[in-house]
């Protein structure tokens, strides 16, 4: 059994919280639920203080992906209750600790009590609310099921922050093993291998050709430090400038989905964000030409964004989307037939949504998979570094034999 603490809302409207022993959080859900209280938040206890309350504390004034998942949540809990929008706002601000976030419930709790829609209050926020969440907003107030689409708008945007967690997780593994590695060969180079030259020199023996090219580079490193940091830093600023032009932007496009094998996971991410972002706004009543829009607006690829203009320029005269994408390059076969299906039976939107959590299990399987060869090849790298020092230091330690005593 593991405790949980809990935010629920009472039928008064009024905020309750307290902890509860259950075996899982579906089970407190279930114990509120009996008790004639709405849960607005339930988490494990465990997870509470410690390095995540220290990290919460950082980020205490920043709005990220996961409080506008939460409060889209919650808000549509607060509707299907029976609540007011102004009053589910208030609630919502009573029980939001970070101070941005709070203040802008409470603005838009102002705008819902001057008489604006939700769409329009959440327009003021264009960097915390995206385009596509002001539009789905829009069509469920327009369709008279706020409730749902809030609701929708929570499982996608809790999808996509899944599969970011997951590829996240991923590399934290690969990533410090090669900073380790890194920092323990250049600790090598610049204080241990120093140390041997001196003893070296003092031989007046030649060197085996690895010794030698090893003593060359720790003393290039230990002595043009600057220069490397210099030649690296400027590189970095170059390619960054470079990529930032609209020459740079283009070639970077079109390079990544040709690469061997991150261009397969480029591919399948942007079909998943295609289907996904499309099947939720027509799912939520946007009309097809809108989410079209929408979709094009919210692509990160340029060769997707144009791809979805020229899709959406064939939708205007009649074509269909399943038909449009047939021959490309970015959409695998499967994903097409999936549409053109999903046109004939009129449920386009389902589709999508299929595609989408097919290609998200895709991409999290081809990670997995670069994963099991990254790891294994950082080892080796590592391995074959250090042990060309060892070797190098070595070979010089066994020429002492052939000195004149």
């Amino acid at each position: 059994m593991k405790t949980y603490n809990y935010e629920a809302i009472t039928r008064d409207g009024t905020v309750v919280t307290g902890s509860m022993e259950a075996a899982s959080e579906h089970l407190v859900v279930d114990r509120l639920h009996e008790m004639d209280y709405y849960p607005v938040k339930v988490g494990s206890a465990a997870e509470d203080g410690g390095v995540g309350t220290f990290f919460h504390s950082i980020l205490k004034g920043r709005v990220g992906e996961k409080d506008i998942m939460s409060l889209s949540y919650q808000l549509s809990v607060l509707l299907d209750a029976g609540f007011p929008l102004d009053r589910s706002l208030s609630i919502l601000s009573e029980l939001t600790e970070k101070e941005k976030l709070r203040n802008i419930i409470d603005e838009l709790s102002a705008g819902i009590r001057g008489g604006k829609s939700l769409s329009d209050a959440l327009s003021r926020f264009p960097e915390v609310f995206s385009p596509l969440y002001i539009n789905m907003v829009r069509a469920g107030e327009a369709g008279g099921f706020l409730e749902d689409t809030l609701k929708r708008l929570a499982a996608y945007l809790e999808e996509s922050q899944k599969l970011k967690d997951d590829v996240r997780s991923a590399l934290i593994y690969p990533s410090l093993l090669g900073i380790v590695g890194g920092v323990a060969v250049v600790v090598l180079l610049v204080f241990v291998v120093p140390r041997f030259s001196s003893i070296f020199a003092d031989m007046g023996q030649a060197l085996p050709l690895p010794t030698l090219v090893l003593l060359s580079v720790s003393s290039a490193l230990r002595d043009y430090w600057w220069l490397f940091a210099a030649f690296i830093s400027g590189g970095f600023l170059l390619l960054r400038y470079y990529l930032r032009t609209e020459a740079g932007r283009r070639y970077w496009d079109r390079l990544r989905f040709r690469l061997p094998v991150l261009g397969r996971l480029y591919r399948e991410l942007s079909v998943a964000r295609f289907a996904r972002t499309l099947g939720a706004l027509l799912m939520s009543g946007v009309p097809i030409l809108n989410a079209l829009n929408i979709v094009e607006g919210t692509q990160q690829s340029g060769s997707m964004a144009e791809l979805t203009g020229t899709v959406k320029e064939g939708v205007r005269k009649g074509r269909t989307i399943g038909g449009l994408l047939r021959g490309n390059a970015v959409f695998p076969p499967f994903a097409i037939h999936m549409i053109t299906v999903g046109e004939e039976t009129g449920k386009l939107d389902e589709m999508l949504v299929r595609i989408a959590d097919r290609f998200d299990a895709e991409v999290r399987s081809t990670i997995k998979k670069l994963l099991s060869l990254l790891e294994p090849a950082l080892i080796l790298s590592m391995g074959l570094v250090v042990g060309f020092i060892v070797i190098s230091v070595l070979l010089a330690i066994f020429s002492l034999n052939d000195l004149p005593f």
